[in-house]
């Protein structure tokens, strides 16, 4: 893969904006979807050791996670449609050679996603169904794996040509995977995944705290697994990271910086670990993302600096300002986002009773805010499609 070559392979329209604010979407939605992929990941396999255990409070545990699994693995699908089209715009080149390289996994990722999530909802509605549970587990991490080749690839520009055309003739099957890393693999969705499980046990605890028909053992009991979690999760991340580091981080030249994220992220939680309560959940959550943030920075800088070395540049894509795509982005956020913070408020206050609760005024008046803003969205759609329709007649 020569310099050239691969400046030619990106969209000759160019993108609909500068890419400097796709970047930083890119990496904040990635945040968002890797915490609720990691946390399903560790919901399943909590929930699946707790169905095996015959203490009360593991059973009820069990449940518990298997419906946080169920929950996280919807937010994981649709937040991961996000970070995949800015992947798409301003990495094309990268991005479509991984998935032509590979094709036969790109076109199975779907189906195997969609039978997962649909095993672990028949795990969900039947309780003691552990054998579909796992089945559904390992569906989930082939997904993982699947995802993991394809991200990895772009590190590899220069051996591009070498995995399309072994020996000069074209492999079109698409059946071999290429650029994986089992460290990197296993210290972002292992490592990851226990301290999401751990996060989310404590901001579980934190919410039910108030209740009274909720046993104080139990949360204690749950607030003891978060913490064995975060610890569990550290070690795994410390060690894992440090694999990645001496394997992938020195073949993209990019050891030290690994390493540094890796250790800072591990002796933080580590050491978090053993003083985290329900009561500083929120605390917890918001170090977490932080933590997440910095690594999905990392990711980021090992592709911009792969790519780099022939003249790539995320920052130097082409680009025309489309004004009808930053209009429809533009309204289609403003719209969304008092929907969702108005389903989320009202989502909280149900639970906050054993007979639910119904929400305030304030709430209600958001509410009806964004069933406004939804029907203007729709106008606006509308509006937009018809201008540009009659504008090409």
């Amino acid at each position: 893969m020569t310099p050239e070559a691969l400046l030619s392979m990106r969209d000759p329209l160019g993108a609909p904006i500068h890419p400097l604010p796709l970047q930083i979407l890119l990496v904040v939605t990635y945040v968002l979807h890797i915490l609720f992929v990691t946390t399903a990941i560790g919901g399943l396999t909590l929930g699946l050791y707790g169905l095996r255990r015959s203490e009360e409070n593991w059973r009820r545990l069990a449940q518990v996670s298997i419906r946080l699994a169920v929950q996280s693995t919807g937010l994981g699908i649709t937040m991961g449609i996000a970070p995949l089209l800015f992947v798409q715009v301003i990495y094309d080149p990268a991005w479509y050679s991984a998935t032509t390289t590979m094709g036969l996994w790109t076109t199975l990722f779907i189906p195997v996603v969609a039978i997962g999530y649909f095993l672990l909802y028949v795990l969900y509605l039947r309780g003691n169904l552990a054998g579909v549970g796992y089945v559904s587990l390992a569906l989930l991490l082939l997904a993982g794996w699947i995802m993991h080749n394809l991200a990895s690839y772009g590190l590899y520009p220069s051996r591009w040509v070498e995995w399309y055309a072994p020996g000069g003739v074209a492999d079109t099957r698409g059946l071999a995977f290429h650029g994986s890393n089992l460290p990197r693999f296993g210290a972002l969705l292992f490592g990851q995944a226990a301290l999401s499980l751990g996060v989310m046990l404590l901001l579980f605890a934190w919410y039910f705290r108030r209740r009274e028909d909720v046993p104080r053992d139990f949360l204690a009991f749950v607030e003891g697994q978060a913490k064995g979690a975060l610890r569990l999760g550290a070690l795994l991340f410390g060690l894992l990271g440090a694999l990645w580091a001496l394997t992938q981080g020195a073949e993209v030249g990019l050891t030290l910086p690994i390493l540094l994220v890796v250790a800072a992220v591990a002796l933080v939680f580590y050491g978090h670990s053993a003083r985290a309560r329900m009561e500083g959940a929120l605390g917890t959550l918001g170090l977490y993302l932080l933590a997440l943030l910095v690594v999905g920075v990392l990711r980021e800088g090992m592709r911009a600096s792969a790519l780099g070395r022939l003249g790539y540049s995320a920052m130097g894509y082409p680009y025309v300002w489309d004004w009808g795509s930053i209009l429809f982005f533009v309204a289609t956020g403003i719209a969304a986002v008092p929907v969702i913070v108005y389903l989320a408020q009202v989502l909280y206050a149900s639970g906050q009773k054993p007979q639910g609760a119904d929400p305030s005024a304030g709430v209600e008046r958001f509410g009806d805010l964004g069933v406004r803003l939804l029907v203007g969205w729709f106008l606006f759609y509308f509006a937009l499609g018809l201008f540009v329709v009659v504008r090409n007649l």
